[in-house]
């Protein structure tokens, strides 16, 4: 594959990221009030599109992409368990505060690496949890994703993989809020 045809893909994968996660802003249910996660895909994704095609723009838009993809990992998770714990003003705080510290660090330029996975990884087994204690079958799907997202698709290789991981995990995530699943007594 080449340069180009490996841009234009990513930038596809791009526009299927914004249109999955335009979806999930537009399908908040009044428990779901809060879109943080999708809105940030959402953006990264029209980023992305545009990153990927600024030769055929004459813009460069690198640093732009390199912001939105430390937000999309970083904070995307962290805004998603704040909202499903919002009942909880300290969950939903330290949740928070678990994608802001990385963030700001790797936008000063010290990025800990490490730290950002062990904070992705401890949202992740949050999800697992509030998924497990709710019965939300739509909870482990998005961990799942998570875990492909954030820990496989950038090992991968091909660019497209971490928008389509993003992508997929933001279907689920839309779906964990509005799909109640109850046991029978």
């Amino acid at each position: 594959m080449g340069q180009d045809e490996d841009d234009l893909n990513a930038s596809i994968a791009h526009v299927i990221l914004s249109c999955v996660a335009g979806r999930g802003i537009s399908s908040r249910s009044s428990r779901y009030a809060q879109p943080g996660m999708h809105a940030n895909f959402f953006i990264h994704g029209i980023i992305g599109f545009m990153h990927y095609q600024s030769g055929k723009f004459n813009n460069d838009f690198a640093r732009a992409y390199v912001i939105s993809y430390r937000a999309s990992k970083y904070l995307a998770l962290p805004c998603l368990m704040a909202d499903l714990y919002r009942g909880n003003d300290a969950l939903s705080v330290l949740h928070l505060a678990s994608g802001i510290l990385p963030f700001a660090l790797s936008l000063s330029e010290k990025d800990n690496v490490e730290l950002g996975s062990l904070m992705i990884a401890c949202n992740i087994i949050s999800l697992c949890y509030y998924s497990f204690e709710h019965n939300r079958e739509w909870g482990w799907f998005t961990a799942g994703s998570a875990i492909f997202a954030y820990f496989l698709a950038p090992q991968m290789g091909p660019k497209i993989m971490y928008p389509l991981g993003l992508a997929l995990m933001e279907y689920c995530a839309y779906r964990v809020s509005s799909v109640r699943i109850e046991t029978p007594s």
